[in-house]
């Protein structure tokens, strides 16, 4: 009796595993590459273009020549709001690059929120709103803030999950 019931329950548990593993979605319908990384350095980033607050259209088309420093973070997010001030300071100190912050809204409470949050740390880069998640699924950003540091070509040369403090910054930039 006792060796019918280890079968039926390794059965039960065999059962469940299959059904797991076929519910799951496979990694490539999330977009992420066959290690499971996401976008990388290297890699030339997903094109896109996103509204400002004030509506404006840009893509990073619009900045290529420029080093960029595309971060994306969330009002809510501690280590982005420690970080905003940093990135304020390091755009208007250098003409050779642009700092574009991608709002991920879709996360975020309203937009008003974010216009407020933009107006209390002084903010003058760029601030796109990522309104569906589709840019933040493309870069396939899992922890904010997720910083992409671009060279004048527009590709990845170093990817940074977690906030950034003005030592590192300095140091990511002087690597490129």
């Amino acid at each position: 009796m006792l060796k019918k019931w280890i079968g039926v329950a390794f059965i039960v548990i065999l059962i469940g595993i299959a059904a797991w593993t076929g519910l799951r979605k496979p990694a490539v319908e999330y977009g992420l590459t066959d290690n499971g990384t996401g976008v990388e350095q290297g890699d030339t980033p997903p094109q896109f273009k996103l509204e400002t607050l004030d509506g404006d259209p840009m893509s990073l088309k619009d900045v290529k020549g420029k080093k960029v420093i595309l971060n994306f973070w969330a009002t809510w997010c501690g280590p982005c709001r420690e970080e905003m001030p940093i990135f304020e300071a390091y755009d208007a100190a250098h003409d050779d690059v642009v700092v574009v912050a991608v709002n991920m809204t879709n996360k975020d409470a309203k937009l008003e929120t974010v216009s407020a949050f933009v107006d209390k740390y002084g903010l003058t880069f760029p601030v796109l709103l990522d309104q569906t998640g589709d840019v933040s699924k493309a870069y396939q950003v899992l922890n904010i803030p997720s910083t992409y540091f671009l060279n004048e070509e527009g590709v990845i040369q170093m990817k940074v999950e977690g906030s950034l403090d003005k030592a590192m910054l300095d140091s990511y930039m002087q690597q490129m």
